[in-house]
């Protein structure tokens, strides 16, 4: 069924057939920038326990810092993706000894970059309380992450919505020039060991088996590709809610009733947590539909409880939508308040010009004040050349022009 526009709203509003079109394909018309840190962290906190994700949004909402990356976790997530590549073409036994060894280290080098973030992350230092008094502080007032749920929340930013995070590129990114080195490298021992397959492998170690994801969308330019459906639906949620936050007008004073209407942040949250706990049981679905499928009448019970999971799926997609929609309204309100700005900056001109045309007799009097006082310093000038030349007389006269000797001792006559 067709999806009917409401009217009164702005042509820019994206449709529920439109996501659920983006979702089926995995992939997003048009380059898309990666998401904030603020929705980052809110796409995480699906991954913890109602809880954690309630501590988690509070802070937000009430301006207390929340863990970042120096780079972003867009990097994260493509670091842990370039690690589980690694490990997936390492666990090939015929991999030549010596290309593995290469790639061994530089695992070992990924592992460490992902410990750090780890830490970074976890521990947080200046972001949650340290001190066993601040720590009590921040329980009482239900501000503060335990360990256990920071934890969890790592885990769930290594799961970051990137776009084309499983493109041919995306081990180079992930490593950037360490990977770069890493090509160099694995040619080189290809070219001094005999091996045969060395040098495929060389020219095979930067780009993912077709087997590894085989669902996972190929990118191609102008367009975001994601892992599945699921992902895609995070990713258009919280890139929705950038738009909404980052935009000056729904931080203006127009919007401020609004503001306390709806928490943005929890609204992302949760939508987050249903889109993971959805897929998590639909994964369960398809193993146990995989593994006692022979059984007619089990097969029967799963396909009937996949029908009833259908509405929770089209109720996320309306819910995003909404997201959207509140996007596309506050975009439209943001360039009518421009306009609305532009119109008073012409209303303060046109102010300036009549006070200018009021104010001409006063500079008619002031151009004649002028004039007077020009006329003024310039007989004031000539006064001034006279007194000149008269001192500078005086002062031939006190300075001969030529110098008399003294006798070397005074005799009176």
């Amino acid at each position: 069924m067709a999806d009917i526009r409401r009217p009164g709203l702005p042509t820019g509003v994206t449709t529920s057939d439109e996501i659920r079109s983006w979702c089926d394909q995995s992939r997003l018309p048009g380059e898309r920038p990666e998401l904030s840190d603020t929705a980052a962290v809110l796409v995480a906190a699906g991954f913890l326990t109602p809880g954690g994700r309630s501590i988690l949004v509070r802070r937000i909402s009430t301006g207390l810092p929340v863990p970042v990356l120096p780079g972003g976790f867009g990097d994260l997530r493509r670091l842990h993706r370039a690690i589980g590549q690694t490990e997936h073409q390492l666990g090939n036994p015929m991999m030549p000894s010596v290309v593995a060894a290469v790639m061994r280290n530089r695992l070992n080098g990924l592992y460490r970059r992902r410990d750090d973030a780890r830490k970074t992350l976890v521990t947080a230092k200046g972001v949650f309380a340290g001190g066993t008094r601040a720590i009590r502080r921040e329980r009482r007032e239900n501000v503060y992450l335990e360990i256990e749920e920071r934890e969890r929340l790592f885990a769930g930013l290594m799961c970051t919505p990137t776009p084309n995070v499983n493109t041919t590129g995306y081990m180079r990114r992930a490593g950037t020039a360490a990977f770069d080195r890493l090509a160099g490298v694995v040619g080189q021992v290809a070219a001094k060991s005999g091996h045969a397959q060395a040098g495929e492998w060389a020219s095979q170690i930067l780009v993912p088996e077709r087997g590894d994801a085989p669902t996972a969308p190929v990118g191609t330019p102008g367009t975001a590709a994601f892992v599945d459906g699921y992902e895609t639906l995070l990713f258009v949620a919280a890139h929705f809610y950038d738009r909404i936050v980052r935009n000056p007008a729904w931080l203006s004073d127009h919007f401020e009733i609004q503001r306390t209407q709806v928490n943005l942040h929890a609204e992302l949250a949760e939508i987050a947590a249903d889109v993971i706990a959805l897929r998590a049981v639909r994964i369960d679905l398809d193993r146990a539909k995989r593994n006692g499928g022979f059984d007619q009448s089990f097969a029967e019970h799963i396909d009937r409880r996949e029908t009833t999971l259908r509405p929770v799926w089209t109720e996320l997609l309306d819910r995003v939508q909404a997201l959207g929609e509140v996007a596309a309204v506050v975009e439209s309100a943001a360039i009518e308040l421009r306009v609305l700005a532009e119109y008073n900056r012409a209303t303060t001109i046109d102010d300036r010009i009549d006070a200018l045309i009021a104010r001409s007799g006063d500079r008619e009097i002031s151009v004649d004040n002028a004039k007077r006082l020009t006329e003024q310093v310039r007989s004031g000038e000539d006064q001034l050349r006279i007194y000149r030349d008269v001192l500078q007389g005086n002062i031939a006269r006190i300075s001969p022009a030529v110098p008399r000797e003294l006798p070397a001792r005074y005799e009176p006559s």
